[in-house]
């Protein structure tokens, strides 16, 4: 039962199904007694129900599977015997999602890599046309673990996901820089340095926009992010880059009142006036 499988009792579990109970029986949420097992981390109990015929790929009303259980509550183990077992890895969640993408949105190097090594495809969309380094771009901006973000960036790109995919016209870098953030939230730009310099080495484009017109450098204005700016002036982003108000990134951090940022636009002097003179000219 269901039930059981929820509380690890194996015993219980082994006596239901020698009564009978069938082995795929669902509960009220629609989720089987493996699906229970393996999101709350009870080896004994996937165990016994995958040797009795238990369906691993079998998904709950809410479209989880005992492997998106498994990955997302970080139970190493059960993702390796469900992996053991043949699940197969491309079996979509809600939303077109993939495990890999769970495992990355959710900032999880060493189970992205076990299921890469495993055969996930790397290349694989969403609904949003979004693949796995765009779930790991959500992630990082708001990351404060660096070497957790260097290494899932490292994984991704290692196996060949593709690092400038736009999705609706949004790609990882921009995802990164907080595209998809509210104006405020804090980053940490260490880490959305070490991330950055990942995306750099793929040659990925600096004048990619989202929707609104945002690119990289309008974005790291938007969010008050002074080491991205430079660092992404020093890679030959375009500081006169538009948004769809024909705002350039400068314009944009003059608006949230990052004064230190606004100067990096400008050059030192007299030049910093007449640019000034131009923001207001062009308001």
């Amino acid at each position: 039962s269901p039930a059981a499988a929820t509380a690890g009792d194996d015993d219980a579990v082994r006596r239901l199904l020698d009564l009978g109970l069938p082995v795929n029986a669902l509960d009220r949420q629609g989720c089987s007694a493996l699906l229970r097992a393996a999101g709350g981390g009870h080896r004994a109990v996937v165990e016994l129900l995958l040797q009795r015929g238990a369906d691993p790929g079998l998904a709950a009303q809410s479209g989880a599977t005992p492997l998106s259980a498994a990955v997302s509550m970080r139970h190493i183990d059960i993702v390796d015997r469900l992996i053991a077992a043949g699940v197969s890895l491309e079996q979509r969640l809600p939303g077109d999602l993939t495990v890999l993408m769970v495992a990355s949105a959710l900032g999880l190097p060493d189970l992205a890599q076990r299921l890469l090594s495993a055969g996930a495809d790397v290349q694989a969309v969403d609904a949003q046309g979004r693949n796995a380094l765009h779930c790991a771009a959500l992630f990082a901006f708001t990351a404060r673990d660096r070497a957790r973000v260097v290494a899932l960036f490292d994984t991704l790109i290692l196996a060949g996901v593709e690092a400038d995919l736009a999705a609706q016209g949004v790609t990882p870098l921009l995802l990164l820089l907080g595209a998809r953030a509210e104006p405020g939230t804090a980053a940490d730009e260490d880490t959305l340095l070490a991330a950055l310099d990942g995306l750099l080495a793929q040659d990925v484009r600096l004048d990619s926009r989202d929707t609104r017109g945002f690119g990289p450098l309008h974005l790291a204005a938007l969010h008050g992010l002074p080491r991205i700016v430079q660092h992404l002036l020093k890679a030959g982003a375009d500081p006169d880059l538009r948004d769809a108000l024909n705002r350039t990134p400068r314009d944009i951090a003059v608006m949230r009142g990052f004064v230190d940022i606004a100067a990096d636009f400008a050059p030192a002097g007299a030049a910093r006036d007449i640019s000034m003179a131009r923001f207001l000219r062009d308001r």
